[in-house]
């Protein structure tokens, strides 16, 4: 009965063994599947990848770089910018090389080139306010000639290159006509002893004369390109049209 007993005993402990074997065996196949076969189809459906910088670039081609790394980009936001053409990158978010999983969307904020403004108008103000109202529009004052006219006071706006509400884009370009009042049959000669070169090319225009030619002295007693003489005396009656020439300082040897 002992012996019989005994032998039961030993094939009970044979068999939670094998069963606690084969246990062992199974987890260890089903570890070597999951690392070999499972595992490695996840980690590449879920790499992270850096994300390449695409600013600066049109969307075309940014939304191209993307996808070539599994990415999706998409335009977030638009704003004006004249630095680029319409349409160009102009922000991303996330920024260059940061880490992020495949498949991600990589959002754009995308240029529209100058901002669109309606042209102020300018006729029937001052040159000054004029040039105030241009810099805050930001355009640019390219030019200032000056004009006879007998609706306009000297010194205020009578014409300007572009007509006011035009649609134009900021830092457009624009030019300024000056009245210089009713045109009269004689002209004062202005005194530009001591002006610039371009002052003194602004008041000879002004004054309804013609500047003729340009000389120039050497001497290092004043600055460069500063009127020492001029042809004409100054407070005489001339006509319109008349020449008037100018000496100019310039550095000894230059």
């Amino acid at each position: 009965m002992e012996e019989s007993n005994t032998k039961a005993t030993k094939n009970k402990k044979r068999r939670i063994l094998f069963f606690v074997l084969i246990v062992m065996i199974s987890i260890m196949l089903l570890y070597i599947i999951m690392d070999n076969l499972f595992m490695p189809v996840y980690t590449r459906h879920w790499q992270s990848v850096n994300v390449p910088e695409v600013t600066f670039k049109s969307f075309r081609a940014a939304k191209k770089i993307l996808q070539q790394k599994g990415l999706n980009g998409l335009i977030l936001d638009e704003k004006f910018d004249g630095n680029y053409p319409p349409g160009y990158v102009l922000f991303q978010n996330p920024l260059p090389n940061s880490a992020v999983k495949k498949g991600r969307r990589i959002y754009l904020t995308v240029g529209k080139g100058n901002k669109i403004i309606q042209m102020p108008d300018l006729i029937g103000i001052s040159e000054r306010d004029a040039k105030f109202t241009i810099e805050q529009y930001q355009l640019e004052l390219i030019k200032i000639y000056f004009v006879n006219d007998i609706h306009y006071p000297l010194g205020v706006v009578c014409e300007q290159s572009i007509p006011a509400g035009e649609d134009i884009e900021v830092g457009s370009s624009i030019e300024l006509g000056i009245s210089i009042g009713q045109e009269e049959f004689s002209y004062i000669v202005p005194s530009l002893i001591g002006k610039s070169k371009e002052e003194a090319m602004e008041n000879i225009e002004k004054s309804g004369l013609i500047l003729g030619q340009i000389l120039y002295q050497e001497t290092d007693k004043i600055l460069p390109n500063t009127v020492i003489r001029q042809s004409l005396t100054s407070g005489q009656k001339v006509n319109r049209n008349d020449s008037l020439n100018i000496v100019l300082s310039k550095l000894p040897g230059k």
